[in-house]
């Protein structure tokens, strides 16, 4: 097999293993792969693979309703930090400070 090949082959096979969720040992052992040999080619290629990167998508839809006194807002992101705004924010300001974060 041609280095080309090769490369292919194991970033074939961290793709699999990663969308199998299973252990790597137990992914290795099902597939009849040495667990040494598929550490030894992740370190090998880790610098040509561009870490994964999980995004989650959070719906947030708003209704714009009259208020008859502001009340207040507070959205929390998962990261644990907390926003504290007035209802009567502008919804384009709303997308603004929601485009940063």
């Amino acid at each position: 097999m041609k280095k080309q090949q090769k490369i292919k082959y194991w970033k074939d096979i961290f793709e699999q293993q990663e969308s199998s969720a299973l252990t790597t040992i137990q992914f290795c052992r099902d597939n009849n792969i040495n667990p040494s040999t598929f550490y030894a080619w992740r370190k090998r290629l880790a610098s040509e693979i561009p870490p994964a990167k999980k995004q989650q998508v959070i719906p947030f839809v708003i209704h714009e309703q009259a208020f008859t006194q502001p009340s207040m807002i507070k959205l929390t992101t998962l990261n644990g930090y907390q926003l504290d705004f007035e209802s009567t924010l502008a919804h384009q300001a709303l997308a603004k400070l929601l485009s940063v974060l």
